[in-house]
């Protein structure tokens, strides 16, 4: 989980030597402390599988010769975590048909999944249903798990020109509440009956395991977004995209002592912990240190240190200050476990400060919100009437979702450091 204060792991009076570098210690006024857990929303969750006859195809009866379809692997691995995991403190389920979504217990909705029902309903035309689930009583405080191939060939073909305002339309409540939509896409066999958006030159066709496209959305307050795609959804797949995803305050601290691998430890100028920040002069050479920080509750695929190297932002007014190519990195159970100052976080990176030239300033450490990934547009077609591992105007119906929110959108979170020059 997140911590919202952000502690400094300052020098204690017994332990002057590991306090700075570069010039003599001078006292600290910080004593250390470790971050304490923040209050967290309990997880609510309601999930909404469409089963029409355009999904059918993905839940085959299967049987000991009959391999499960990726749907229902993966599927079927998420509805079980929901069910069982203790991060949850409420689920329901519900099928959506040809009318408003219907609750069912848990296990009909596996049998399903699994292939165990005959007779399929009508769909329900996407803006329609995803207006349905956001309108059902505390939607907008809850999580939402919607799986459909997010197909729309409407009735009228004028409303092909406006998706991305229907889909805007029919998802107000994201703007409204600001709430966060995840989307994650796959593809997996289908057997039976295709519907096309486009229905030209054949209406519907007949599928005996080509590969089409699935999505999970996740919809509801950027925190419980982020704990349910960080803790429940833990075999996501590789396309994912996320708008409006917002955290808390992680725990964030400088480490400067009781830190037993030297290369975590402060190089350069001075630097000491001192008055809730940090005093150091970088006039004698760049100042390198570490810090520590939880990001636990981020997307798994946000967690890596190839992503947090490319997309983490340094800023400091009045000063000149980086992130050291190469230190992103988790940190080991062992590291956490054996070193109690490093329990608190999940991560450690490297800054540098080469310049200073004010006598205080802030440094902020961020996590920008990427746009909308690439893998949106190779997914996306404006004709789907030949099966691919493409559906018609996603990058039309994201469009929408993006539009909901404004421009840029708003950081994933944000921490601040005081800085003092010495």
């Amino acid at each position: 989980m997140f911590f919202g204060a952000i502690s400094l792991l300052g020098s204690c009076s017994s332990e002057p030597d590991d306090t700075k570098t570069g010039s003599p210690a001078k006292g600290a006024k910080t004593a250390a402390t470790t971050p304490t857990a923040a209050e967290v929303a309990p997880l609510r969750v309601n999930v909404f599988l469409e089963y029409s006859g355009g999904m059918k195809g993905f839940v085959p009866r299967g049987g000991a010769d009959k391999p499960a379809t990726e749907f229902q692997q993966r599927i079927g691995a998420l509805i079980t975590e929901t069910q069982v995991s203790g991060a949850i403190a409420e689920r329901k389920y519900y099928l959506c048909e040809n009318a408003a979504p219907r609750a069912v217990p848990f296990q009909q909705l596996r049998d399903v999944v699994q292939g165990e029902v005959n007779q399929a309903a009508l769909g329900t035309e996407l803006p329609q249903m995803l207006e349905g689930i956001l309108n059902m009583p505390q939607a907008t405080q809850q999580v939402s798990v919607v799986i459909s191939d997010f197909i729309y060939g409407p009735a009228r073909k004028s409303d092909f020109s406006q998706l991305p305002n229907l889909i805007r339309t029919s998802i107000a409540p994201v703007s409204q509440k600001q709430l966060a939509v995840a989307v994650f896409g796959e593809a997996s066999r289908f057997y039976g009956t295709y519907h096309p958006a486009v229905k030209t030159p054949m209406t519907k066709r007949t599928l005996n395991g080509e590969k089409v496209p699935y999505y999970v959305w996740v919809i509801g307050p950027p925190a419980l977004v982020a704990r349910y795609t960080a803790e429940v959804f833990k075999n996501a797949p590789a396309q994912q995209a996320f708008f409006g995803l917002k955290t808390d305050t992680p725990a964030f601290a400088p480490l400067l002592t009781k830190l037993t691998d030297p290369k975590l430890k402060p190089s350069g100028g001075t630097v000491y912990a001192e008055n809730n920040g940090l005093t150091l002069n970088p006039s004698d050479g760049p100042v390198d240190f570490s810090v520590g920080v939880n990001l636990r509750e981020l997307p798994a695929a946000w967690q890596k240190p190839a992503f947090l190297a490319q997309h983490m932002q340094v800023r400091l007014p009045n000063g000149q200050a980086s992130l050291v190519a190469n230190s992103v990195r988790p940190l080991t159970d062992e590291e956490q476990s054996g070193q109690p100052v490093l329990a608190p976080y999940t991560h450690v990176m490297r800054l540098r400060v080469s310049k200073l030239a004010s006598a205080t300033a802030t440094l902020s450490l961020a996590l920008p919100a990427p746009e909308t990934p690439e893998w949106v547009a190779a997914w996306s077609t404006t004709n789907d009437n030949t099966p691919a591992p493409r559906t018609f105007g996603l990058d039309q119906i994201l469009a929408g979702v993006r539009q909901s929110y404004p421009t840029p959108l708003p950081p994933v979170f944000t921490v601040q450091l005081p800085l003092k020059k010495d």
